[in-house]
């Protein structure tokens, strides 16, 4: 049984998994600059591959140094190494972006499979901050299984795409795309600007009923909100509003139901940052 999920109000841990990609980096820089925002503790997650640890392992293994394009064996040896030695930078970056904006911070090293030892740690924190590149996302298989199996709230980031204004939210009426809005709603209130809420309805009349739940929901917040209705939307209608209305922050449920088209398709689509909210 998972357990229960953390308040929107009460994110105080979150989570970067490194390696040493520049997704990977982007992501680092901007969830420590979230976890200054939030008065929240962030932990560095490296994970040693055994699956580039059993490759390495093979007769036939081999690699192609990057300026001299000449073939050398990759042996298990130089792979620890290899991996030990990206991991110190990984750690090194996170410790130095922490300082600069005074947030508390530690780093873990595990081994193991990767989707795995990710998915396991996630469940201790509040959120888990990913990075990633968009028109690559269907071919990385091990991000798109994280981000449908994690139990806790996933931040999803692009290199040069941090955290920030416009603030936009999916509401559909679901208990998630409420906590979606109570998301955004807290996240706005730090930027202080307009909220823009995407409703996906069904016909007039249901979005009015949305649009007043909504309200509901942000009530007393005294923010200044733009209503958007989208009818019967699939997952091109959402990254057209999103594009529309140059949202730099998308936060949404990640079961989002849509007319047509798949959460991978929209992520594909979208160059901002993006909350999947359980």
């Amino acid at each position: 049984m998972n357990s229960p999920q953390p308040s929107v109000a009460s994110i105080r841990r979150i989570l970067v998994a490194l390696d040493a990609s520049v997704s990977s980096l982007a992501a680092l820089e901007a969830a420590v600059a979230l976890a200054s925002r939030l008065e929240a503790e962030l932990i560095g997650l490296f994970v040693e591959d055994v699956n580039l640890l059993k490759l390495a392992a093979l007769p036939f293994a081999r690699e192609v140094g990057f300026s001299s394009a000449r073939r050398r064996r990759l042996g298990s040896v130089e792979m620890e190494r290899s991996l030990r030695a990206q991991a110190s930078r990984a750690e090194a970056a996170l410790i130095a972006a922490a300082e600069r904006q005074s947030v508390r911070c530690s780093f873990r090293v595990v081994r193991g499979e990767v989707t795995a030892q990710v998915l396991e740690a996630a469940t201790e924190v509040d959120l888990l901050a990913l990075g990633r590149a968009p028109r690559a996302w269907r071919a990385n298989s091990t991000s798109r299984v994280i981000v449908s199996a994690a139990s806790r709230p996933v931040l999803l980031l692009t290199p040069g795409t941090p955290v920030c204004p416009p603030i936009a939210s999916v509401y559909d009426g679901s208990a998630e795309s409420a906590r979606a809005l109570l998301l955004a709603r807290r996240l706005v209130q730090t930027e202080r600007d307009t909220l823009t809420v995407l409703v996906v309805a069904r016909d007039a009349d249901d979005a009015q009923r949305l649009r007043q739940q909504a309200a509901g929901h942000l009530a007393g917040s005294g923010l200044a909100v733009d209503y958007v209705t989208l009818l019967n939307a699939d997952a091109a209608d959402v990254a057209r509003a999103a594009r529309r209305y140059a949202t730099g922050t998308l936060v949404l449920a990640a079961n989002l139901p849509l007319k047509s088209g798949t959460l991978e398709q929209l992520l594909t689509e979208l160059d901002c940052a993006v909350f999947l909210v359980r």
